[in-house]
C-alpha cells in the first residue's frame, strides 16, 4: 500500500461518523396536547406558551402587546394587528 492509500484509509476511518449503539433513535410525541404560543409581532419575539387560547389572549393584554399572533401547534389561530 502506498503512502497516499494509507493516508486516505486513515482519513476515512478518522472522519467516519460515530456509530450508535444498539439503541436506535426513536421519535417520542409530546406527552401533552400542544399549547397556545404567543408571538409579539412588534418586537418579533416569543412571549411563551399557554394552556388555553383565553390564557394566551389574557397574557397579551397583561403584557400590553399591541400586535400578536397565537399559534396552536403549527396553525395560526389568531392574528391581531390593529395597524
Amino acid at each position: 500500500m502506498s503512502h497516499v492509500e494509507q493516508s486516505r484509509h486513515y482519513a476515512e476511518e478518522r472522519d467516519a461518523p460515530p456509530r450508535r449503539g444498539s439503541i436506535p433513535w426513536k421519535y417520542s410525541p409530546p406527552s401533552k396536547a400542544s399549547e397556545y404560543h404567543l408571538i409579539d409581532l412588534v418586537a418579533g419575539c416569543s412571549e411563551g406558551g399557554f394552556e388555553t387560547l383565553a390564557g394566551a389572549r389574557q397574557g397579551a393584554r397583561e403584557k400590553g402587546l399591541s400586535a400578536w399572533d397565537i399559534f396552536h401547534g403549527n396553525v395560526r389561530v389568531e392574528y391581531h394587528d390593529p395597524r
